[in-house]
């Protein structure tokens, strides 16, 4: 009796936990097999990109790339931070996107914005061929993650690195980025 009362009393309970209901599978966006629960470091300034378990980046670091666009001849900058934003990474097409990231580039208005970066190996072939361990090893777990195109949806407009793009009067042209970065774990 004492048994089923208490279990009665579990079910009840986690029935109304915010925590305990939230805490179900989430759905798996891409092929996520390469970044599910993967630490990388940014070769350039030490902070880390952490995958985390639902298609999240992890809050923990301080992941941002800067991009450089140009807007009707004026040279423009803006900074990504990509902490705990969604993800989605495609395997056969090695390409990461981060999801609904909200940008302002082509209407002043922020609207949402898929980014589509190019994410593989740096060196495909030819790690195995290093005599030195350390670099062996670091050549095997460094990445490159480039730049490929900005895709607002809501006003079908797509930005392709380094392709001039006239959106209402205005000429958009977005710059190459790429960066190296390092797996931890």
């Amino acid at each position: 009796m004492f048994v089923m009362m208490l279990t009665s009393a579990c079910k009840r309970e986690f029935g109304h936990d915010a925590d305990f209901r939230l805490n179900e599978p989430a759905e798996i966006f891409g092929n996520n097999t390469l970044l599910f629960t993967k630490i990388f470091r940014f070769e350039s300034n030490g902070a880390y990109l952490w995958f985390d378990i639902r298609n999240e980046i992890a809050n923990f670091s301080s992941p941002f790339l800067g991009h450089s666009f140009n807007d009707n001849g004026i040279e423009r900058y803006r900074r990504i931070d990509l902490r705990g934003r969604l993800y989605e990474y495609n395997e056969s097409e090695e390409e990461l996107i981060i999801l609904g990231y909200p940008l302002d580039i082509v209407t002043g208005q922020d609207l949402p914005t898929d980014i589509v970066y190019s994410f593989g190996r740096k060196q495909k072939e030819g790690c195995d061929l290093i005599a030195d361990p350390a670099q062996r090893s670091r050549c095997e777990r460094t990445f490159s993650l480039r730049l490929k195109r900005m895709v607002f949806k809501d006003i079908g407009v797509a930005l392709e690195v380094n392709e001039e793009k006239n959106y209402n009067g205005r000429v958009l042209k977005m710059y190459d980025m790429s960066q190296d970065i390092i797996l931890m774990n």
